[in-house]
């Protein structure tokens, strides 16, 4: 729970601050109140859905665990408790949001509407159209709109001066230690790592993750897919086969590969970019798949593989050597690990200190914040 907990602290003002529930949204009933100010179960279930979402992006393995809706769940309460008492805070110390801020804050917001999912650059009457689209499906006016974005600048003001302001920057002592116990644990000797608590290990894992994809040995794949249902026939998987046999054929034919994607694949999302499947590190692929991938040369077609999704045949864009990690290249991101790490917890400990005054009521069975 600390994990999933540290996570949404972390992701607490990435996103709009939520103002207080308009009264006509109160009757469709209510997850949580705090100080008397309302948290509807709208409001909780759409925060759930953008955790879910932040979390399949940033922690994937989170949802191997047996009890990762309860703590998604939990997580997504808590992180709308903890909003609306650093909006109560910073609306009593009455902190001042200037026009100039104010529009900033909107212009910053406006952009993120200029361009499509997709990376395609929409022209300011089309952006403005999304923009005015989204505001309307939130259920927000204009003006209860640039409310929200006050309140937001309000917050980052008292984060800044209350928070931030904690923080201490880790020294050259501190940032060389944690590379050290970093080395330790890319080469698997875990049990050498000393002087951590649980929860800091787990923090170390996560990012030795990060560190180890970045390190590891990768390769840039292209691949078109043919994919089989589930409980298929011999015959129906011999016929998807066939046609991944005939599709590899017109490559060996001169076929442009990233063509035979867009035209065959099944894999839509990648099929759009020719096949493209980015960089891939050992584990990820299907081991069907993945020690055959390994095994080619730049530039080089496999014949079609079975995996439980299907047939696939890969092109090898690229392939990267293991890097060795250094202390110079990976310093900077270490420091900021460590910092990012550090707001967290004042982050917490802050808002452990706004709760212990705090009237808070929930509504929602076995999801206490």
């Amino acid at each position: 729970m600390k994990t999933i907990n540290k996570f949404a602290a972390a992701l607490l003002l990435a996103g709009l601050c939520a103002g207080p529930a308009a009264a006509a949204k109160i009757s469709e009933g209510l997850a949580a109140s705090v100080n008397n100010e309302p948290i509807t179960v709208s409001d909780y279930e759409k925060a759930k859905a953008a955790l879910t979402e932040q979390y399949t992006a940033a922690m994937p393995d989170f949802f191997r665990q047996a009890d990762a809706d309860a703590q998604l769940e939990k997580a997504a309460l808590d992180k709308l408790v903890d909003e609306a008492l650093l909006r109560q805070k910073a609306e009593a110390l009455k902190l001042k949001v200037y026009e100039r801020e104010l529009e900033n804050g909107i212009t910053e917001i406006r952009k993120r509407f200029s361009v499509t999912p997709d990376g395609e650059k929409l022209t300011p009457e089309k952006a403005e159209e999304v923009f005015r689209s989204e505001l309307k499906k939130d259920g927000l006016t204009m003006e209860e709109f640039r409310e929200k974005i006050r309140k937001q600048l309000m917050v980052q003001k008292l984060v800044q001066d209350t928070v931030k302001a904690r923080v201490k920057l880790p020294g050259d002592a501190e940032v060389k230690a944690y590379f050290d116990n970093l080395a330790l644990m890319l080469k698997g000797s875990e049990a050498e790592v000393k002087g951590l608590n649980a929860e800091a290990m787990d923090d170390l894992k996560a990012v030795t993750g990060r560190f180890r994809e970045v390190t590891a040995e990768r390769l840039r794949l292209r691949h078109i897919l043919l994919k089989t249902k589930e409980g298929a026939t011999p015959e129906e998987n011999a016929a998807v086969m066939k046609k991944a046999q005939d599709i590899r054929r017109e490559l060996a034919e001169g076929l442009d590969f990233d063509e035979a994607a867009v035209k065959y694949s099944e894999d839509l999302e990648s099929a759009k970019n020719g096949g493209d499947l980015g960089y891939v590190v050992k584990g990820m692929l299907p081991p069907e798949v993945e020690k055959p991938a390994f095994e080619m040369q730049v530039g080089g077609i496999s014949q079609p593989l079975q995996s439980k999704f299907g047939w696939h045949i890969l092109r090898l864009e690229e392939k990267r050597a293991a890097q060795k990690l250094r202390y110079d290249a990976v310093k900077d991101d270490l420091e900021q690990i460590l910092s990012q790490t550090s707001f967290a917890a004042e982050l917490a400990a802050y808002l452990k200190e706004l709760r212990k005054d705090a009237k808070i009521q929930v509504f929602l069975e076995a999801k206490k914040p």
